[in-house]
């Protein structure tokens, strides 16, 4: 990864065992229960494993799965949203991917850089420089500084007995869990947004969000997932969930929590030292341009309402780890939405109104 090792999250796409999926993309799986399980392996002479190329035709695969997480979440983009499956590993290089990203080029192009390295992708390797998550506040509770499957996703701690790497973020993937409506929050009864839950307590915390019916592989500024947000302190000691609440960002301080600690003193007048994160977007001066949603730079809101939402409300909209950064991983380094190189003050070119510059509207 970039930084290299358990995130957030985030984020967005599952990473737990779905073959086939009917009807919508919310956290209920539904269909023929063949889709995903086998109850011998054998029909007609052949395995049933769905991706042989990842996972042993001879396997037995926990809760009689066709395969693992990475053997059923990896393929090509289109071919996925046919199927109903979110892939977000590909062997080729994706020219379209979800709103989680792609472990493609951290994978296949040996980008340490690009994405998270999570054990199980094929061709992944540990992170050549990093050897813990960047931002990791010594002295978290439960080890998760010293030794726990959040020190790094390549090797999980043994305590976990983990097949791969996704479930040190998706720590609980219920695919069976109760159906929430069409447009509504995914919460606790509803495995939580993606399945991210399990920080902090393992059982009841976590991410709460509205998910796209076909996980962003058609966007528009009415056709998106909704992040939940929560104003942050940004002083002080980042810590463990350092924000709180089930928001995206608390999420990803489980591992990142120093890079929550963004001001120089206690006050509101005190100096940025880190770009804001969960804190309000300024509904004056060149901030208050950004009101039409724009998918590839993301904020969250305070409260989750139904569907999406077309708007964005400078002094009420926040800005999140998600607005910059995809969870899985992307071609940019540091997992950037945007190549950050293009992001040129007083010369935008073709990067003008995007990237930085949605919000930063004056610098292009």
């Amino acid at each position: 990864m970039k930084k290299s090792l358990i995130t957030l999250t985030v984020m967005l796409a599952a990473a737990a065992l779905v073959a086939v999926f009917c009807g919508s993309a919310t956290a209920k799986v539904t269909g023929s229960c063949a889709g995903c399980h086998t109850m011998h392996n054998s029909q007609d002479g052949k395995h049933m494993i769905l991706n042989p190329d990842i996972d042993d035709p001879k396997g037995a695969y926990t809760s009689l799965t066709r395969g693992t997480c990475v053997g059923c979440h990896t393929g090509d983009v289109n071919v996925g949203i046919d199927k109903n499956i979110p892939f977000v590993n590909s062997a080729s290089k994706p020219s379209t991917y979800l709103a989680g990203g792609n472990f493609y080029w951290v994978a296949q192009e040996g980008g340490s850089a690009k994405g998270h390295n999570v054990k199980g992708i094929p061709g992944m390797t540990k992170d050549a420089v990093l050897t813990t998550a960047p931002g990791n506040p010594v002295g978290n509770p439960v080890g998760c500084d010293t030794d726990s499957c959040h020190q790094t996703l390549f090797e999980p701690a043994d305590s976990w007995n983990l097949d791969t790497g996704c479930q040190g973020c998706h720590l609980a993937p219920k695919h069976h869990a109760t159906q929430q409506a069409d447009g509504a929050p995914a919460l606790e009864a509803n495995g939580f947004f993606r399945f991210l839950s399990g920080h902090y307590t393992l059982t009841g915390d976590g991410v709460e969000g509205i998910e796209d019916d076909d996980w962003q592989f058609t966007n528009s500024a009415t056709d998106h997932n909704e992040y939940l947000g929560k104003i942050g302190t940004h002083t002080g000691a980042g810590g463990f969930r350092g924000i709180g609440g089930n928001t995206m960002t608390a999420y990803c301080t489980g591992c990142h929590g120093n890079f929550h600690i963004q001001r120089d003193g206690s006050t509101a007048s005190a100096n940025w030292i880190r770009h804001p994160s969960d804190a309000v977007l300024p509904d004056t001066g060149e901030y208050s341009v950004y009101t039409s949603y724009d998918p590839d730079v993301p904020v969250a809101r305070p409260i989750l309402g139904t569907g999406s939402s077309a708007t964005v409300e400078p002094g009420t909209d926040l800005v999140m780890c998600l607005s910059c950064h995809r969870a899985h991983g992307s071609p940019n380094d540091d997992l950037l939405r945007w190549n950050y190189d293009e992001m040129v003050a007083g010369n935008a070119g073709d990067a003008a109104d995007t990237g930085c510059f949605k919000c930063h509207s004056e610098k292009d």
